[in-house]
């Protein structure tokens, strides 16, 4: 018997599958799981209970689908024909269009969750903790072997020289997941109780589809979350994935990195503004001291103009003081040769009308005085 190469076998039965009318315009009914795009092109799986199958949309046929249906955890029912690829000897389902079955498991039960953790309460932003700016120790839940937490570290530890990393070894999907999410977060809390701080929790993966995540919309993980008494920093998947935890927790990060970012500040930008404002303040300190020096100096000269301008308008005073003095004390008159009347009590008689006639009274002169007795009383005739 002569062999057929892998290529030819490929080839027969991409054919056999392209020729069997009963796979073209295929109606199939499925939950969308692990939806991405690649250019105009989407890719997704359909699965049900049992089975999967790899699909895609074309971006030829994505123009007249109403991509509002196509969402993970989506329930749909699709219009298809099957698409073998012969080189990779695979195939596919190519959709052409899509029909709303009702809403898939994962997503129902999302939505239960959500509204009845939503009508308790737990989302109220009065019930969000403030996370710490200054964290001396972060604690991280999530898988030991995952890109995510080396992804966490590496940006802590380069932005960040002086907090601590405690790994919270966790598993984030599967089987037991949900117990070890919240067994860890409670770990977490009693450490930090302990007397070893935890200051922020993050909590969270990478990216994956529905069912990866699902962990993380649990019930069970969302009350574990609320009831942590350190923040709580949620990082599920990416940009684009939203979870219970994300709405639950204290802070939400688009992905492990953002969270990362978010939970602690850069210690070697704040030493460079540390010196910039000891620079900014020693500047600030020098031109204060010098324009106080200024007004200082300024009164100062104030000060001694106004200590001269008062001595000088003193001295001023004082001199017509004395002048005034002078021209007034008798002894000057005296000089200019007046005399001064006194009777024998020392009282100045300055009128005629006071001296009796035989009286003796003092004469004061210039040099001296003398007594002298009135023999006659002649007042001026008028």
């Amino acid at each position: 018997m002569k062999p057929v190469t892998v290529s030819q076998v490929n080839e027969y039965i991409a054919k056999k599958l392209r020729d069997d009318l009963n796979l073209r315009g295929l109606a199939v009914e499925g939950e969308i799981s692990g939806l991405s795009r690649g250019g105009q092109h989407y890719y997704l799986t359909l699965k049900d209970a049992d089975s999967q199958i790899r699909c895609a949309i074309w971006g030829s046929n994505a123009a007249n689908i109403d991509m509002g249906l196509v969402e993970n955890g989506k329930k749909v029912v699709v219009i298809c024909d099957i698409s073998p690829y012969a080189r990779g000897g695979s195939y596919s389902l190519s959709i052409r269009h899509v029909e709303a079955a009702g809403e898939g498991d994962l997503a129902a039960e999302f939505r239960r969750v959500r509204d009845k953790l939503e009508k308790e309460g737990l989302f109220d932003r009065k019930y969000k903790k403030p996370i710490p700016q200054f964290p001396y120790r972060v604690g991280i839940v999530t898988s030991a072997a995952g890109a995510a937490v080396e992804d966490i570290r590496k940006i802590i530890t380069a932005k960040n020289d002086l907090t601590d990393i405690v790994i919270f070894p966790t598993a984030v999907q599967g089987v037991g997941a949900v117990s070890s999410i919240c067994e860890n977060i409670k770990a977490a809390n009693r450490l930090s109780a302990s007397g070893i701080p935890v200051d922020t929790l993050i909590v969270g993966r990478g990216g994956g589809s529905a069912e990866d995540l699902a962990a993380f919309n649990d019930e069970d993980v969302a009350r574990a979350i609320f009831a942590s008494e350190i923040p709580v920093i949620s990082a599920v998947g990416h940009e684009v994935d939203f979870s219970i935890s994300d709405f639950v927790a204290d802070a939400r990060a688009e992905t492990p990195t953002a969270a990362a970012d978010m939970a602690v500040m850069d210690t070697h930008q704040l030493r460079e503004d540390i010196i910039k404002s000891r620079q900014m303040l020693v500047t600030s300190a020098g031109q204060k001291i010098a324009a106080e020096r200024r007004v200082l100096d300024t009164g100062r000269e104030l000060l001694r103009a106004g200590i001269k301008a008062g001595i000088a308008g003193a001295r001023s005073e004082l001199e017509k003081a004395v002048i005034l003095l002078r021209e007034n004390d008798p002894r000057s008159i005296f000089s200019k040769g007046y005399a001064a009347v006194t009777d024998i009590s020392g009282t100045i008689i300055g009128d005629v009308s006071g001296i009796e006639r035989g009286e003796e009274y003092t004469i004061m002169m210039n040099s001296g005085s003398f007594t002298a007795k009135a023999i006659e009383v002649m007042p001026e005739k008028k």
